[in-house]
């Protein structure tokens, strides 16, 4: 017997085909850059139909910007889950953040494309942003254990706010690090950043 919560045979193929149509685009964009890439590139090097591409994706653009991002997300959310208990949200995300920070390398690369095509296409650019709100929205729910203890006016406000400016920080200390080189981890502009953050909400109180 299956556990009730395991996905069934069919759905694994999808996800699979959807992962691996992702990555498609994201290696031709590479390659090519988004420009020279079209959706029929992207189906043949997935091998799957135009239609089945646009059962997925609406454009050649998301269909980059969810390979670009694929495990990134979950990475941080099992970071999250690792921290202790004792940690508060505002700590506990921006721990999680450095923490990942140990894969740097895994995602340079990627990093760079996407800021290289963020700059180019605008339609990319909407799609990354569109990308960042689902990561706010998953990062909160993660964090609404961590504000149980906030005063009820603040409470249901408060796992956004706190997911909202932790990847604003994230924003800016990946783009000094890009502009910098990335020659190092961003572990130390991630702290930078969030040290910053936190001294500026510290002198507000």
């Amino acid at each position: 017997m299956h556990p009730m919560n395991e996905p069934g045979l069919r759905e694994r193929k999808k996800q699979r085909m959807y992962t691996a149509t992702a990555q498609a685009a994201v290696k031709l964009v590479a390659e090519r850059g988004m420009q020279a890439v079209r959706v029929e590139d992207i189906c043949e090097r997935a091998e799957i139909s135009r239609s089945t591409f646009f059962r997925y994706f609406d454009s050649k653009e998301s269909c980059f910007v969810i390979g670009l991002h694929y495990g990134r997300l979950d990475a941080v959310l099992a970071a999250l889950d690792a921290r202790p208990e004792h940690e508060d949200a505002f700590t506990a995300l921006c721990n999680a953040f450095v923490d990942i920070t140990a894969n740097w390398r895994r995602y340079r690369e990627m990093t760079r494309l996407e800021a290289r095509i963020r700059a180019e296409t605008r339609t990319a650019r909407a799609h990354a942003d569109a990308e960042l709100v689902s990561w706010e929205n998953a990062l909160a729910a993660a964090l609404e254990a961590r504000c149980a203890g906030i005063a009820p006016g603040g409470r249901s406000l408060a796992p956004r706010l706190v997911a909202g400016i932790v990847l604003c920080a994230v924003r800016l200390a990946t783009e000094r690090w890009l502009d910098e080189g990335a020659a190092r981890s961003p572990a130390e502009k991630y702290t930078e950043a969030f040290t910053a953050l936190r001294a500026v909400i510290d002198d507000s109180r």
